[in-house]
Order: C-alpha cells, then structure tokens, then sequence
C-alpha cells in the first residue's frame, strides 16, 4: 500500500508539473547572465526582461541561454544545443545577435586555426554599451529604471570596478608622484606613447541616451568621448561602431578632455582596451557614484587633490570642475574632502594660483595586468575561493558557466 500511495503521488505530481507554464525564456537568460562576475539581479517589476526582450527574440534568447562566459566556436555552442538549430543557421543567428550588440565576439583557436567566438555579454561593459549609435528611448527608460531599481546596488557593490580614474595630466601631480614603471598606467599620455596601437574612437553611448530623454549634455556638444586601444579598436571598428585614428590624434583627444572638464576613466587594469572620456552629468558611473556618501571608496583612487590654502584665493574655480562635489570653501581657501576626491585632477589644471596639487592616497593599488586578471579578481569578490574554483573547473571541463 505504501508504495501504490507513492506511486499514485508521482503520478500526480508529475500531472501538476506538467500544467505548469514553462519557466519564461527570458527569465531563465536573467538568470544566466546573473552568474557573470558582473551581475545581472532580477527585480519585483521584472525591467530587466523588458531589456532582454528588446534585444532578443525568444530563438535568440533561447540560444544566448547556450553561451559561455568567454567566447567559444560556433560548433561548440551547437553541440550543447544538440544541433537546433543547425550549424549554419546558428552562425548566421550568433553574428545577427553580435550586430545588435546582445552578445560578445572574439577571435579563439579551434584545431590550430584561428576562428570567430561568441559568448554572453555583461549588461555594462557590454550590451548598453554596444547599443551606440541604435538608441531607443525605450531601451534608454528600461535601462535607467533596472538602474534604480537593482542594478545600481548590484554595481557599486563590488571592490573591484570595471573602470578606474586617473589622473587627466600628469604635469599636475605632485612631484615625483607619478612616473617610472611601476606608475605608467596612472599616467594615460605616457601609456598611449608606448603602445602600438591601433586606436580607434566612438560616440558616446551615456551622452546619446541622455539626449534621447531630452537631457542635453551642458559640458560639450562633441560626442566623440568614447577611446579604445589595441585589439578592442578593431573589433569597434569592425562591427561599424568605431573609427581609427592616429596616435596624435588620440592624445589630442586627451588634450581637449582636460580643457572640456571630462574624466578619464580607462578599463581597470594595465593593459586598458579602452578609455572614455567622461562627463560627469552624462556618464552613468559618475552620475550614480555621485550619489554615494563616500565615491572613493568605489574608484579607489591612486591619487588625491590637496590644496595649499596659503597659495589658494579661494576663486571657487575648483569646485564647478569637481565631478564628485568633493571640494569646499572654508576660511577663505578650498578644503578637500578624500571621502569624496576620486583623483582626477581636474580641479588643479585649471586653478590659477596653482595650489592644488595630485599626491599619492595612502594605499597605492596596482590594477590587474589585463582584462582576464581584472574579471578574475572580480569573480572572486563575488564567489569566493571555492565558488571561483568551481567556475574556473567548469570553465577548464568545457562546460557553461
């Protein structure tokens, strides 16, 4: 009798999972992106799949559910879709979705020849990003409303960032502050000047979705803040989202950041793939990170402005440059607040009586070697030594992770 009753309630639960509607597609891809080292949190309003919808079909969406954090071969991703849909359709389908910006792309080896990757995309730096120049005002409400509603906390959460501040010019360091090997990536000319390149440079993504809500950005009206180096120049140059400049050309735009009042914001480690150039108002982590209590400790600068307060007049200049409200006026001078100084410099390439200077933050960070090292150390903020063990054994078996 007890194993009839057993039976009789497997029947009946399988009947109820069977009446159940299947998990929603997108859901399920929520789920798999939220697994990435940067995350992708579900909300109570369910925004975020409004955002996925825009940029997958439910095929698409359904092989995006099949891709791995790093790039694989267009065979790999067939198998684990047991071959549905076939091959040819699959590539045709993965390089639609690498137009549209739903995903990423990248060169892999495959038995000794060189051949196209593809694999999931971040939401920032990644699919919001590749969304430049096909802006809706629609992917642009969805993405400031999943901001307020989740992904923000989810963002500025982590120790390690996807971007760091440096310094705009290094003239306005602090003697010896900057320099040598071990500081050349706090100093971007410098980098620029030893790297062979190619450079490429693209519209801003932030400033063209601040437009599309009829927020004019009241810095500038060039759109071009957006630089890249090196092998992520030619993949936006390929993908019609990038064009290639000269290495002049590039520092020029270095040039007329500083004289706008922009912040330089290369990818996080030393080897940056890019550099944007970054309005303060327009730029979503500036404009978000403003509204922590303690900026600092999310960018956590390698420098900070101090003022002389014997030398500064207290003109008040240095404050309508500071994209973090960092700076003050007290007894007559600029005070600095290093809870707040992200170390950008901007304050002092404009002081006249040149009494701010940039001087080295208490502890000095030395960024990861390259964008792997920076996802790696990213994952294991997130996952611990034993979740990031685990990723990384999927990752070696050849599984999804």
């Amino acid at each position: 009798p007890g194993r009839r009753r057993r039976r009789v309630l497997d029947v009946a639960a399988s009947a109820h999972r069977a009446e159940q509607p299947p998990e929603d597609v997108y859901r399920r891809l929520q789920r798999h992106l939220d697994s990435m080292p940067i995350p992708f949190p579900a909300t109570e309003s369910g925004v975020e799949l409004r955002f996925l919808r825009r940029l997958f079909d439910p095929e698409e969406a359904r092989i995006a559910l099949a891709l791995n954090v790093l790039p694989e071969p267009a065979e790999k991703i067939n198998r684990r879709l047991k071959g549905d849909p076939p091959l040819e359709e699959l590539r045709r389908r993965l390089l639609g979705l690498v137009r549209k910006g739903a995903i990423n792309s990248g060169a892999v080896r495959r038995k000794g020849r060189t051949v196209p990757g593809y694999g999931k995309a971040p939401l920032v730096i990644g699919m919001f990003e590749f969304q430049v120049n096909r802006l809706t005002r629609e992917t642009v409400e969805d993405f400031h409303a999943y901001m307020d509603e989740g992904f923000r906390e989810a963002m500025f959460t982590g120790k390690t960032g996807q971007m760091r501040t440096v310094p705009i010019n290094a003239e306005v360091a602090a003697p010896g502050a900057i320099g040598g090997a071990v500081g050349r990536y706090d100093d971007l000319r410098a980098y620029v000047r030893a790297t062979d390149g190619p450079f490429g440079v693209m519209n801003c993504v932030c400033r063209e979705a601040r437009g599309l809500v009829g927020e004019s950005c009241l810095i500038t009206d060039d759109h071009e803040h957006c630089l890249s180096i090196g092998g992520s120049a030619v993949w936006l140059h390929r993908t019609g989202r990038a064009r290639l400049i000269s290495r002049e050309q590039f520092l020029e735009l270095l040039d007329r950041a500083e004289r706008t009042g922009l912040v330089l914001q290369p990818q996080n480690n030393r080897e940056p793939g890019f550099v944007c150039c970054c309005c303060p108002e327009c730029c979503e982590v500036l404009s978000n990170a403003r509204r922590l209590p303690r900026p600092a400790e999310y960018f956590r600068p390698n420098y900070q402005a101090r003022v002389d307060p014997g030398a500064c007049s207290g003109c008040g200049r240095c404050l309508k440059r500071c994209p973090m409200q960092a700076l003050s006026l007290a007894d007559g001078a600029a005070r600095v607040d290093p809870d707040r100084c992200i170390g950008c410099g901007l304050c002092a390439t404009t002081c006249p009586d040149e009494a701010i200077r940039l001087h080295p933050a208490p502890q000095r960070r030395v960024p990861p070697r390259n964008a792997q090292g920076m996802y790696r150390r990213i994952m294991f903020e997130r996952y611990g030594v034993l979740g990031t063990l685990a990723k990384g054994a999927c990752l070696l078996l050849g599984r999804k992770v």
